[in-house]
Formats: structure tokens, C-alpha cells, sequence
């Protein structure tokens, strides 16, 4: 018994001993690259503490509030909605609108109020460490949970009003909710930049988002629109994510794959990202500049 002790206290030795050589032939850029990355995870972990902490403080009901107020919102939306649309036979109707109103929530959330980040924020960019990057990116994480968890609840209360568990495809609801999200991302940072470079586009932007809330599938279908108009509608990524959510819920209702396709929803967030970060790097300096 002793003698196995001892071998594991060398074993032990020698692995600490194996990982700490291994430490030390790092190279010197690799460290500083590692070091790099903790002081932006420790950034954004403080960034979304801080608009966390802001929404409690505002909210007046603690961490609870966090999650109520999103949750009202989406239950009077659905419940006026539900009255004016009636009944669906190929998808719940309560469903329907709820994958339209908060799929389209959370696109504004991050892409729409990303126009007055550097404003919001300007008073932390003295601080070497942060960037506007790092906003958008805690800003993307805080909205994406927060409103992925708004949406499970309200499609679980669904479920248990209708005495019925409604899911096709989980797997495809989890990647166009997070596809989108990373859309967002993209027009967020794209958004931030132009912001600060043309300020009175801020004024503008609401007239360009009541029209966008029309077009975006939040209270229709796309197959009961007219043929000449969904070439045109189509390109919406929002509507794609819409679509493909109220795919996932019920097979019976039916999307055109040649219309409405996860790898278009994919390939918009690979671009608008990919743009966005461009657009962002070639503007850094410009944006934090004093």
C-alpha cells in the first residue's frame, strides 16, 4: 500500500514536471497572444456584468426583472395578435407569432441599438483595454442568452396550455436562433461604425425599422405571398430565421427549400460578420479616438 503511494506521488511529479517544461518551451508570441485573449475575456466578462448590473438596477424587481419584462412584452404582442390572426391550421398560432416577435427582438436588440454603442460606452475607452468590439460582443452574448431563455419559457407555457410538446427539428431551432444572433453581430458592428461617422443617421434609422418589422415575417408567411414578391422578400435574413424556427416547432408547416434554406441563413452570418469586422479594424482607431 505504501508502495503504491509513493509511485503515484511520482507519477504525479513527473506529469507536473512534463507540463511545466512544456510551459516553458511556449514561445514568447504565443504567450502574449494567450495573455491577450484573458484580458479580453475578463473585458467582456466585466462588460456584461456591468449592462447585467444596470438591468437589475433599472428593472426594480432584482435578477427577476431581468426576465419579466421581455416576457410581458412578448405576451401582449401575442395576445393582440392572436385575437386579430385567428387560428392556423399548420402551426399553432401562439407559436407562430412568438418565433416572429422575438426573432425580430432580438435582431434589434443587437443590430439596431449597436448605432449608439460608442455614445453609451464612451466614458469606458479610456481604459486601454477596452474597445468597442468588446461592447458589441457582450451586448450579442447578454441579448442571445437572455432572449434564448425568454423563448424557451414562452414555448414551454405554450406547450403546456396546449397539452402538447410542438417540436420537429430542436437541432435546427438552436442554429437559426444562434445564426441569426450572429448576423446581428455582423450588422451590429457595421452599424457602430457608421454611427460615429455620420451621426445623423441615428435619426433615421426608426423610419428604416418600421418598415423592416413589415417585411420581416413577424405576422405572415412567406408562402402566402404573392409569387413576384418572394424573390424579393426572400433575402431577408430575419424572414429565413423566422421560417426555419416555425419549421423546427411542426413539419406541417411546410417552408420551400429552394426559398427558404439553412445554408443562406449561414452564409449571411459568415458575410456580415466577416464585412462587419472589416469594416470595424479598418475604422478602430477612428472610433476610439479622443
Amino acid at each position: 500500500m505504501f508502495l503504491k503511494e509513493i509511485l503515484l506521488v511520482l507519477l504525479l511529479s513527473t506529469i507536473f514536471a512534463c507540463k511545466l517544461n512544456l510551459l516553458q518551451k511556449i514561445p514568447k508570441s504565443l504567450k502574449r497572444k494567450i495573455n491577450g485573449l484573458k484580458i479580453v475575456k475578463n473585458v467582456i466578462d466585466g462588460l456584461i456584468y456591468r449592462e447585467l448590473k444596470t438591468r437589475v438596477t433599472k428593472s426594480g424587481s432584482g435578477i427577476i426583472g431581468i426576465f419579466i419584462e421581455p416576457i410581458v412584452v412578448m405576451v401582449v404582442f401575442l395576445s393582440i395578435f392572436s385575437l386579430i390572426r385567428g387560428s392556423n391550421p399548420s402551426l399553432d398560432t401562439r407559436l407562430f407569432l412568438l418565433s416572429g416577435i422575438l426573432l425580430f427582438t432580438l435582431f434589434t436588440q443587437i443590430a439596431l441599438r449597436s448605432i449608439n454603442a460608442i455614445t453609451a460606452n464612451e466614458s469606458l475607452f479610456i481604459y486601454k483595454p477596452v474597445k468597442p468590439l468588446d461592447t458589441i460582443i457582450a451586448r450579442a452574448l447578454i441579448e442571445t442568452g437572455l432572449y434564448g431563455i425568454v423563448f424557451l419559457t414562452l414555448s414551454f407555457g405554450i406547450f403546456y396550455l396546449a397539452e402538447e410538446v410542438i417540436l420537429n427539428d430542436f437541432p435546427l431551432m438552436v442554429i437559426s436562433f444562434l445564426l441569426l444572433s450572429l448576423t446581428s453581430f455582423g450588422f451590429g458592428l457595421l452599424l457602430m461604425v457608421l454611427g460615429h461617422k455620420f451621426p445623423s443617421l441615428k435619426n433615421f434609422l426608426p423610419a428604416i425599422t418600421r418598415p423592416l418589422w413589415f417585411v420581416s415575417g413577424v405576422f405572415f408567411s412567406i408562402r402566402n405571398l404573392p409569387d413576384n414578391i418572394i424573390p424579393w422578400i426572400s433575402w431577408n435574413p430575419i424572414l429565413q430565421a423566422i421560417e426555419l424556427i416555425r419549421h423546427s416547432y411542426s413539419i406541417n408547416y411546410i417552408i420551400d427549400r429552394q426559398i427558404v434554406s439553412l445554408n443562406y441563413l449561414t452564409t449571411c452570418a459568415i458575410v456580415s460578420c466577416t464585412f462587419g469586422l472589416w469594416v470595424y479594424l479598418k475604422n478602430e482607431k477612428l472610433l476610439i479616438k479622443k
